[in-house]
């Protein structure tokens, strides 16, 4: 168990996440029926994440650092880093 513990740790700290300060946020889509909502969330210097959630849908989405990552979204496909327009993620609703 010590060793998942700490393998767990490991990943984190790998991928930019600091274990202290990861927390759940709250992601919905707003959208209309039949599309769906690209997030993608920019977690620490070098790790992102894309999350897909279909009209109506509402997520937690564990292991973010709220309000200091932040996100992009679109309805077509996953955001292009370069071209999308980064909100913060907050401890609230992100939509």
């Amino acid at each position: 168990m010590k060793r998942l513990i700490f393998v767990a740790v490991a990943a984190m700290a790998i991928a930019g996440i600091d274990p202290a300060s990861a927390a759940d946020a709250s992601f919905g889509c707003e959208a209309r029926a039949g599309q769906t909502c690209f997030f993608k969330l920019f977690l620490g210097p070098r790790a992102t994440r894309v999350v897909q959630l279909v009209s109506g849908m509402k997520v937690n989405v564990p292991g973010v650092d709220v309000g200091r990552d932040h996100y992009c979204m679109d309805l077509a496909a996953p955001p292009a880093s370069l071209r999308c327009q980064h909100k913060l993620i907050s401890a609230g609703y992100n939509h």
